[in-house]
């Protein structure tokens, strides 16, 4: 993530914390319906990556968003 796009305060920080659980939803989800080694069809082929690969990636970018709530909760 680009410092400039960072959450700043808490409310920011809650918010990317409850968009990160919404893309880890939709990712779960497709996989649950389509497989781990399935791919969307719909995005350019340069663009595509399995759903096992999506799904870790969210779950990293949900990790990240955990963090910046915690330390944001403790330090208030």
């Amino acid at each position: 993530m680009k410092p400039e796009y960072e959450p700043k305060t808490v409310e920011e920080k809650l918010g990317y914390l409850v968009e990160e659980c919404g893309e880890v939803l939709a990712a779960v989800g497709k996989t649950q319906r389509w497989g781990l080694d399935s791919v969307n069809p719909e995005l350019p082929p340069e663009e595509q990556e399995e759903n096992r690969t999506w799904v870790l990636r969210e779950l990293r970018d949900l990790t990240r968003a955990i963090r910046y709530v915690r330390e944001a909760l403790r330090d208030a």
